[in-house]
């Protein structure tokens, strides 16, 4: 409908936007010709090139001037630039939020908005998808607009009603799919009714759409102000859907009670039928935000440490390119500010990636050199500088060979990490495992010419997350150093890249693991490596005071028997 709207009543291009360039043949063919076709805009298609019989499908020029392209998310970042429209229609939103890795642009449903990025405010983008997950930039899109939702009226009460899942009733009781499609019907979350299809049809004939924020009169009459927003969002599920009945709902409902792959059956209901995002069993640990983040600032600005700074730990993620590091600053209570933090090139494409790694490292061993500043006046330099080996290893093993105890290789392992590995932790020293410590392990690897430490990534993201979610007054608390909110947000989204969940396994218990959200972690991987770090420095939260118990004033009256006698024999 937006597209045939757009394309015959302005008579403007459009871009339609797809997962993959087989998806606009079967669009065009099944979808767009058919109903063209039996429209009064028939005499509109074209009579000659694409569009116009069998073969590829790009583009469509019509008899009125207008145009409709097809976009893919596939190929090369170039074929989605050059062509520009007004309006972008895109379908399957989810499958096109994401960037490959070879690509330096912005994921592809972005790079397709940019082609409507010259009409500014006139533009018009239409989004569509069945809802994934919360994070899927469908059910994000939603949340962040008006957030619109249908309301019924009920044919039988009157009342304005919005039915849910919880609406359709019936099929709970049945034994069979065949008897829960004879029984399941909708209800009226007003009056508890039940519903027919007859009026479920009439209900939705007379449907209002409620924005975020707003009521609706008995009257009918709507009520409050919509948010401000320029995005307008809205669902239907299967109480909306004419095309089946709640029959046949009902007897999905049954299906996947029943179903072996529970998870697999509750997403499909949520996705397809509710139109909900699906959230597993893996629920959220601890919850860092960007906002969350940015409040928690300390007195000192950068490269400041505090008054009581004990030692300076920093952590380093390699990359190609660029490298991203981090330096907290430690106090004897086990607090810590993050007193800096930055990126520095890896000049590969001059050098070549191996022979870059060292040459950016060596000068950043420079830049620590120079430590930082503190308030007597005197200069603290890193204690321990922990660098991620897990890209180019043999180049940081040449470098932390050259440069004495201060630089360690490090190899993260956990379920979040690119090359997935669990940690093990070793239970005894010796000739190859060289200390144990909370979440890490120093140990020699065939071939390396250094000590490497291996460290429980999932651990001390977990450790990191507790430190940067806690009150800031709490024992342990981490800071960022003082600065404009803007200053920090590029930080804050690297440490909220990534989200803790925990899950409950059958025979395992509660499993926590570290699911990647954004790709652009790194400040995040060095934070962890710094706080690691600080503990293998002797960084450790001093016990809370313990106080025992009042002793009572008297001591207990013995148990006797009836008798006197002490009432256990072996008191006798």
């Amino acid at each position: 409908l937006p597209i045939m709207y757009r394309l015959f009543e302005y008579g403007e291009t459009v871009i339609c936007g797809l997962p993959d360039m087989d998806m606009a043949a079967d669009k065009w063919r099944q979808d767009l010709l058919p109903v063209i076709e039996r429209s009064r805009y028939r005499d509109l298609l074209p009579t000659a090139g694409s569009g116009s019989r069998g073969g590829q499908t790009r583009a469509v020029r019509f008899r009125n001037g207008a145009t409709l392209r097809f976009m893919s998310g596939g190929g090369g970042d170039k074929s989605r630039a050059g062509f520009t429209s007004r309006v972008l229609v895109v379908t399957e939103t989810d499958g096109l939020d994401e960037s490959s890795e070879a690509s330096r642009e912005a994921d592809k449903l972005t790079q397709m908005e940019g082609r409507t990025r010259a009409f500014g405010s006139r533009r018009r983008v239409y989004l569509e998808c069945t809802v994934s997950i919360e994070e899927g930039r469908t059910w994000r899109e939603y949340q962040a607009g008006t957030t619109s939702r249908i309301v019924l009226r009920c044919p039988l009460c009157g009342g304005w009603v919005s039915p849910g899942r919880d609406a359709l009733r019936g099929w709970q009781e049945a034994d069979s799919a065949v008897d829960a499609r004879l029984q399941a019907h909708f209800t009226c979350p007003a009056c508890n009714q039940a519903w027919s299809e007859e009026h479920r049809r009439r209900a939705n004939q007379e449907a209002r759409l409620l924005h975020r924020g707003q009521d609706i009169t008995p009257d009918g009459g709507i009520t409050g102000e919509p948010p401000r927003t320029d995005t307008l969002g809205f669902r239907w599920s299967a109480v909306n859907n004419l095309f089946v009945t709640a029959g046949d709902a009902g007897a999905d409902e049954w299906r996947a009670s029943r179903a072996a792959d529970e998870e697999n059956a509750e997403r499909e209901m949520l996705q397809f039928v509710w139109a909900l995002p699906y959230k597993s069993a893996a629920a959220d640990a601890m919850v860092l935000t960007a906002q969350g983040l940015i409040a928690r600032q300390a007195a000192t600005p950068r490269g400041l440490a505090p008054e009581g700074t004990t030692c300076i730990t920093v952590g380093v993620d390699l990359g190609k390119y660029l490298a991203h590091w981090a330096a907290v600053a430690w106090s004897a209570d086990g607090g810590s500010v993050l007193v800096d933090y930055s990126r520095f090139e890896v000049p590969t494409e001059r050098l070549g990636v191996e022979a870059a790694i060292v040459v950016a490292l060596r000068e950043f061993r420079d830049r620590m050199a120079a430590g930082w500043g503190s308030p007597d006046g005197s200069t603290l330099r890193p204690d321990l500088v922990w660098i991620d080996a897990g890209y180019q290893a043999e180049a940081v093993y040449s470098f932390a060979a050259e440069s004495g105890e201060t630089y360690w290789p490090t190899l993260g392992r956990g379920a979040g990490q690119e090359a997935a590995r669990n940690y093990n932790r070793p239970k005894n020293t010796g000739s190859t495992v060289k200390l144990i410590g909370d979440g890490y392990h120093v140990v020699r690897l065939k071939g390396a010419p250094t000590w490497v430490v291996e460290v429980d990534a999932d651990h001390w993201k977990s450790w990191l997350c507790g430190r940067l979610t806690c009150a800031t007054d709490a024992p342990g608390a981490m800071l960022l150093f003082r600065a404009m909110p803007r200053d920090h947000m590029s930080l804050a989204k690297h440490l909220t890249a990534e989200k803790e969940t925990q899950e409950f396994l059958p025979g395992k218990g509660i499993i926590r693991r570290w699911q990647v959200i954004r790709r652009a972690n790194h400040w995040l991987d060095a934070c962890y490596l710094a706080a690691a770090a600080g503990h293998a420095a002797g960084v450790r939260l001093p016990q809370l005071d313990y106080a025992p118990p009042p002793a009572p004033d008297a001591p207990r009256s013995p148990v006797t028997a009836p008798d006197g006698r002490p009432y256990f024999i072996m008191e006798r």
